[in-house]
């Protein structure tokens, strides 16, 4: 499973719903100026709610796929923080959750500001966050 999916629905989303908006445009303005036939019009029109809709549909997915990635990467750093006594190494958490070492970088920050963490470098120069007793079981 690819886990950046999410970010492309994301990017062509919100491209697809910029163009809509582009098309909803042309049409008012034809609209206004009069010098536009009522089909190209419609065509405007048409085209503008298709992208709109088909934007909406992407960024929707988007939405719901990194969701699912951040319940199932939180449900891997919890496993991890009970099975190792507290401690996650960041490359451990992108193996096991199938990410890159940037985004478990960046989900053990995230969690290392709201709970009780030390982030510690080893002698091998890996980053270990060190979470305190009481979530060892979260």
């Amino acid at each position: 499973m690819n886990t950046s999916l999410y970010r492309i629905k994301y990017l062509l989303g919100s491209m697809v719903t910029v163009f809509s908006l582009v098309y909803l445009l042309f049409g008012i303005v034809g609209w206004f100026d009069g010098m536009v036939g009522f089909t190209d019009l419609l065509t405007c029109f048409v085209l503008a709610s298709v992208h709109l809709g088909a934007g909406s549909w992407l960024l929707l997915g988007s939405l719901r796929d990194y969701r699912r990635e951040k319940k199932r990467v939180e449900s891997v750093i919890g496993h991890l923080i009970a099975s190792h006594a507290g401690r996650v190494i960041v490359a451990d958490l992108a193996r096991y959750a199938e990410i890159s070492e940037e985004d478990a970088r960046e989900y053990l920050e995230v969690r290392a500001k709201h709970d009780v963490a030390v982030v510690m470098q080893s002698t091998s120069g890996i980053d270990v966050f060190f979470f305190g007793q009481q979530f060892w079981n979260n």
